[in-house]
């Protein structure tokens, strides 16, 4: 059978028994590929990835060839220094042929980055990096994924200084003009709270640093804003903080290099340069009697470091604004009432509305909204915001662009049971290097089970390798699973109270035990939330939680135990993706070598 497309202003015929090219963005591990490539009807051409642990998991599984992960002239897969044009044409890849997927990371959106304080999260940078790549590729249809509250009024991009190339290209006032048309603008005025506190200490040095034109924050590296961070809130504690003992020596490391930097810091304005080092000076003092041992009031400590604390954090935000090019409304101002605040005004926008604008210029049909993974098969109950874009002139008119509907026969969910009971009386190893083990079953027992095991031709499981959990972790487990308890909270008060000093606060998936009879939670890095197996009192293995997120028993994970936890946790399930496959295969006039419907029947 042959398809009709255009090219370049000229008619093609396309055997709809090839394979569309498929360029994975932000790949991750390649659970959104993987599914896409179950229908038989997709094969990567290039995948990005810059997370090294990542990109050895993806090569993996992709017949270890190195040459699929598009690095750029420096040799690195950084998407920001590729040039998406060159690509195709270096690969000779026909964009009709072509389909996009992937999920940038959106630091700014996701609840479980709240706690990094970012101001403007890169301005989302990545988010623009896939629209990039979308306006440089043309490909025929794409599907980008990510949080669910991406579409949330708060998330947002800000308009930047136009530039004619690279992501300041795609935020500039000129450019929303234009792919605006006439419609009312989807942009407006805005405001930035840069601080907001109520010590007015510092007040006439804010005012200086608002009218500079060149800001240097005293500390910028990460991992050292990370650690006054939790500097902060464990003098936020009742206990003393004095981190002496042995199992602290990297914390006080971490620490001495902060007292390093600050040593370090030279401030290039003479007009504050006075007030930067007594602040500096109070805050090394601060530091060092925490290192010493010799904190003797803890509110007093985290007074002593507040004013360091918000300089450096007006200095940060103000270089941020400045990094990311973003249009100011007059300068930053310095009000006082109850609390002391410094706000900037700015202009803003919706991100999702952007992208349909965006994606509706350049010629897309789309569809946008919240996907459940439980709907396609997915022995799991995650939410994630998709848009999905077929090239509208490959249609008729009167075609909508839609969602994938639940697989027609799945009347009940996949439930855990479903997924990982014929693992039950496997051990799992504790050794991230001994990941191949007898899968001593004797037959399979689920539908699902099937899925899984199909194109494994040994009687083995790879990667069910679990943490080999502390004497404590271990007793609460038992105790869970004697209590028939759900999870952290259904613990006895005394084995809450050891480790936690506000048990009260703790998350409801913390120490969360499985239940067989429903889908899983949500996965993440069921690692550090200390994630449970229904039936057995041990941590769920890195196999299980795979299996949660749809993977079959042949895709294997590499690197440290975390980091494959982790790969897992940030996976798009290849079910969920591979339905979404199957619905741009039919906007194509194709279809998959078989149904997710007619495998899991």
């Amino acid at each position: 059978m042959l398809l009709l497309k255009v090219f370049n202003g000229a008619m093609k015929l396309r055997n709809i028994k090839d394979k569309y090219q498929l360029i994975d963005l932000f790949a991750g591990a390649g659970g959104l590929s993987n599914g896409f490539v179950q229908t038989g009807k997709f094969e990567v051409a290039g995948a990005v990835e810059i997370n090294a642990e990542a990109v050895q998991t993806y090569i993996e599984n992709h017949e270890k060839n190195n040459n699929i992960i598009i690095n750029s002239p420096e040799g690195k897969s950084d998407i920001t220094k590729i040039n998406f044009k060159d690509f195709m044409q270096n690969r000779h890849i026909n964009p009709l042929e072509a389909v996009v997927i992937g999920g940038p990371p959106c630091q700014g959106f996701s609840n479980a980055n709240r706690q990094k304080n970012y101001l403007i999260s890169g301005n989302n940078q990545l988010v623009k990096e896939f629209a990039r790549a979308i306006d440089e590729i043309r490909p025929i249809a794409f599907l980008m994924e990510n949080v669910k509250t991406m579409n949330s009024l708060t998330h947002k991009f800000f308009v930047t200084e136009h530039s004619d190339s690279g992501i300041f290209a795609y935020s500039s006032e000129e450019h929303l003009r234009k792919i605006n048309g006439d419609q009312t603008p989807f942009w407006r005025d805005d405001e930035l709270i840069l601080l907001e506190t109520e010590r007015t200490t510092n007040k006439n040095l804010f005012n200086e640093i608002v009218r500079m034109t060149d800001f240097s924050p005293i500390i910028t590296e990460e991992t050292q804003l990370s650690r006054l961070r939790s500097v902060v809130r464990n003098l936020n504690k009742s206990n003393l903080y004095n981190p002496i003992t042995n199992k602290e020596k990297k914390e006080l490391l971490e620490i001495h290099k902060i007292i390093e930097a600050l040593l370090e810091y030279k401030c290039e304005n003479k007009q504050i340069e006075q007030e930067i080092k007594e602040i500096i000076s109070s805050a090394i003092d601060t530091l060092r009697i925490i290192t010493t041992g010799k904190n003797t009031n803890n509110n007093i400590a985290l007074t002593n470091l507040q004013g360091f604390l918000e300089v450096n954090q007006v200095l940060r935000y103000l270089s941020e604004l400045a990094k990311e090019k973003i249009v100011t409304i007059g300068e930053p101002k310095v009000l006082e009432g109850n609390k002391l605040k410094i706000v900037v005004g700015v202009k803003s926008y919706n991100i999702v509305v952007y992208l349909e604008k965006f994606f509706s210029y350049l010629g897309y049909k789309i569809e946008s909204g919240i996907v459940h993974s439980n709907h396609y098969c997915v022995p799991q109950k995650r939410q994630r915001f998709m848009i999905l874009g077929v090239k509208s002139n490959d249609m008729k008119p009167d075609t909508k662009i839609e969602f994938p509907p639940p697989v027609e026969h799945l009347k009940e969910e996949f439930t855990v049971k479903d997924a990982i009971g014929d693992l039950e009386n496997i051990t799992p190893s504790v050794h991230v290097d001994h990941n191949k083990l007898d899968y001593n079953v004797s037959s399979i027992q689920t539908v699902m089970q099937n899925y899984f095991r199909s194109g494994m031709d040994e009687k083995v499981i790879y990667n069910h390798v679990n943490t080999n959990s502390e004497p404590l972790s271990k007793q609460r487990f038992e105790e869970i699973k004697k209590s028939e308890g759900k999870n952290f909270h259904s613990l006895s008060k005394e084995l809450k109270e050891i480790s936690y000093t506000d048990a009260s606060r703790t998350q409801n998936t913390v120490y969360l035990r499985l239940n067989y009879d429903s889908p899983s939670p949500t996965v993440i890095n069921v690692r550090k939330s200390m994630w449970q197996h229904p039936k057995n009192a041990v941590a769920l293995s890195i196999r299980e939680a795979a299996r949660l997120q749809s993977f079959k028993d042949n895709y294997i994970f590499k690197g440290s135990k975390d980091k494959q936890y982790q790969q897992i946790g940030n996976a798009v399930p290849p079910l969920m993706a591979r339905a979404m496959a199957e619905q741009i295969l039919h906007y194509l006039g194709d279809k998959p070598i078989q149904y997710i419907k007619d495998e899991l029947k």
